[in-house]
């Protein structure tokens, strides 16, 4: 089978369309800006505080963890101690949300030009993401609200699984390109449809 992306330049996102096996795609990857994405790091001695501030205002995961937490048109992602990305498709200031919801409990920085947000979905998501990323993904033991931030193919990331079959890895824009062809390797023996971006 000769190469779909044999030609393309490295640095060019892959064209929407199918990769793999022919059949129904097993794996669905479609990405987008999420309009609107800020940082929020708690200073010394308020990450409980922050978090439980940002589940009440978001939907959060209410505890410093990595955990996803869900709100109406919210997500709030714990990546490490004291750290949360929150992620909106309607609040244009969210880093000005935050500030007023956290006070001088934690730095705010606006990112929503920094990363691209990649949704997948489909029963063998985890075995694709296995292929790159040295967490236990099995469903079984990453269960829904569970999150990382780890590598991917050598590419910082950090992932959530967000439903009972569907996960977003949330990349800096810079590796979207790279990102996407491991994407398709890797996700080529089960059929893979990659849609344009939302």
């Amino acid at each position: 089978m000769s190469d779909p992306l044999n030609g393309l330049a490295f640095d060019r996102v892959p064209p929407a369309g199918a990769y793999g096996i022919a059949g129904e795609p097993g794996i669905l990857v479609s990405t987008t800006e999420e309009p609107f994405i800020a940082l929020a790091v708690a200073r010394n001695g308020f990450g409980a505080s922050v978090a439980e501030r940002l589940g009440r205002a978001f939907g959060g995961p209410g505890a410093d963890r990595p955990h996803a937490g869900f709100g109406s048109g919210s997500t709030v992602v714990g990546t490490g101690p004291g750290r949360f990305f929150v992620l909106s498709r309607s609040e244009a200031d969210i880093a000005g949300t935050l500030r007023a919801v956290l006070g001088s409990e934690a730095a705010v920085t606006e990112q929503g030009d920094a990363f691209v947000l990649f949704e997948l979905s489909g029963a063998r998501v985890p075995d694709l993401l296995a292929k790159g990323a040295p967490v236990d993904l099995d469903p079984r033991v990453f269960q829904v609200g569970d999150a990382a931030t780890t590598l991917i193919a050598h590419i910082g990331a950090t992932l959530w699984r967000s439903g009972a079959a569907s996960w977003r890895v949330l990349v800096a824009r810079s590796y979207e390109a790279s990102f996407t062809r491991f994407l398709i390797g890797a996700g080529a023996e089960y059929g893979l449809r990659l849609e344009g971006r939302g």
